[in-house]
C-alpha cells in the first residue's frame, strides 16, 4: 500500500496514486520529484522497488525487516537511511516507544516507508497537498522537512522526561520510599534506550551534514545540519538525566543510610536512658523484709524524682556531646 506524490515545473502538483509506467515517466524527467510513501509492502511493491527503483536486494531487505539501529548506506543511484520517530504512551507517562521510519534518497526520488505511524510523514503530506515548496525545493530538501518534523517531535518527548527526573529527585529528598527506588531503576532504563536511538542518529546526521551523501545539493547542507545540532542538544540533555539519575541511586543509599542511623541512635538514647531507671526501679524486686525505704513516707517520691532527675541530667549531657 503507497501513496505517491508528483511535482513537475510546468505541470504542477499531482496528488493521485501513480500507475507504475507514469512512476518509470517521471523517474526519467530530471525536473520532475516523486515522493513515494509506503505503509505496508507487500510483494506489489516489492515488484515497484525492484523493477522500477532498481534497488539493491539488501536495501529491500530493510524496507521489509526491522531494524535495531539508525544507519546510512550509499549506493549508486540513491542512498538509504533509517531513523527512528518517538513518542509517549499515553496509558504510561514515562514510557517511551521508537518506531524505524526508512528512507530512500535518489536524484529527483525519495522513497519512504513508516510502518504502523505516520507522524512527521502525515503533516509533509498535507504540506505537499497544499502545494508547499517542500517538494519543489527537491527530493533531498524534502527529505530534510521529514527528517526535521521527525526530530522536532522528539523535543515534548524528552522534556517530559526529563521534568519527570526532576520530580524524582525532589521525591529523594523530601520522602524516599521504595517506589522512589523502582522510579530510578524504570528511568535509568529509559535513558540506555533514549541513548541507544538519539545518539546514532546524531552520528547519522554528523555523515550527512559533511557532504557524504552525493544526492544533497551542498546549498542544503546546512539544513542537515541543523537537524545535527538538534539531536546534540537532545542527546545532550538525556545525558543530563543520567548523571542526575546515576547520582539519585548513590543518593537514595545514602539517604536511607541517614535515615536509618537516625533511627538507631534515637534508640540507642531511649535504651541508654532506660537502663538506669531500670535499674532503680528493679530495686523494688528485691524480696528482702528489712529494705531502708519500705518503711520511708518520702521512699516512693524521691525515687520518682531521682529517676527524673537522671533522665534530665541524661539528655543534657547527649544534647551538649551533639548526640542528639
Amino acid at each position: 500500500m503507497y501513496e505517491t506524490f508528483l511535482y513537475h515545473p510546468q505541470q504542477g502538483f499531482n496528488t493521485q496514486k501513480l500507475s507504475p509506467d507514469e512512476m518509470r515517466g517521471a523517474l526519467k524527467d530530471p525536473s520532475c520529484v516523486l515522493w513515494i510513501d509506503f505503509s505496508i509492502i507487500d510483494d506489489e511493491d516489492i515488484d515497484i522497488l525492484t523493477e522500477i527503483f532498481n534497488l539493491h536486494p539488501l536495501t529491500i531487505e530493510d524496507f521489509i525487516m526491522p531494524n535495531a539501529r539508525p544507519k546510512i548506506e550509499n549506493f549508486k543511484d540513491y542512498a538509504f537511511l533509517i531513523m527512528f520517530s518517538m513518542e509517549r504512551l499515553e496509558q504510561e507517562r514515562t514510557r517511551i516507544r521508537t518506531d524505524e521510519r526508512d528512507f530512500c534518497l535518489g536524484a529527483n526520488f525519495l522513497i519512504t516507508s513508516h510502518g504502523e505511524g505516520s507522524g512527521a510523514f502525515a503533516t509533509s503530506k498535507d504540506r505537499v497537498r497544499k502545494q508547499s515548496p517542500i517538494i519543489k525545493n527537491g527530493a533531498d530538501f524534502l527529505l530534510y522537512s521529514l527528517l526535521d518534523t521527525l526530530v522536532d517531535s522528539y523535543f515534548p518527548v524528552i522534556q517530559e522526561f526529563d521534568d519527570m527526573v526532576d520530580d524524582m529527585s525532589d521525591e529523594l529528598f523530601r520522602e524516599p520510599s521504595n517506589q522512589t527506588l523502582k522510579k530510578i531503576y524504570f528511568l535509568k532504563n529509559e535513558i540506555m534506550y533514549l541513548r541507544r536511538t538519539i545518539g546514532p542518529q546524531a552520528d547519522v546526521m554528523s555523515i550527512i551534514s559533511r557532504g557524504d551523501v552525493p544526492h544533497i545539493l551542498p546549498a542544503n547542507l546546512m539544513y542537515f545540519r541543523n537537524i545535527y545540532d538538534n539531536l546534540v542538544r537532545l542527546n545532550d540533555t538525556v545525558g543530563t538525566s543520567r548523571d542526575i539519575v546515576t547520582g539519585a541511586m548513590e543518593a537514595y543509599v545514602s539517604v536511607i543510610s541517614n535515615r536509618l542511623n537516625e533511627i538507631m541512635k534515637t534508640l540507642t538514647v531511649i535504651t541508654t536512658i532506660m537502663m538506669p531507671l531500670t535499674l532503680i526501679a528493679s530495686l523494688y524486686g528485691m524480696n528482702f523484709k528489712h529494705m531502708p525505704e519500705l518503711s520511708s513516707r518520702w521512699g516512693y517520691p524521691a525515687v520518682i524524682a531521682a529517676m527524673i532527675l537522671l533522665t534530665i541530667t541524661m539528655l543534657h549531657f547527649f544534647k551538649r556531646k551533639k548526640w542528639l
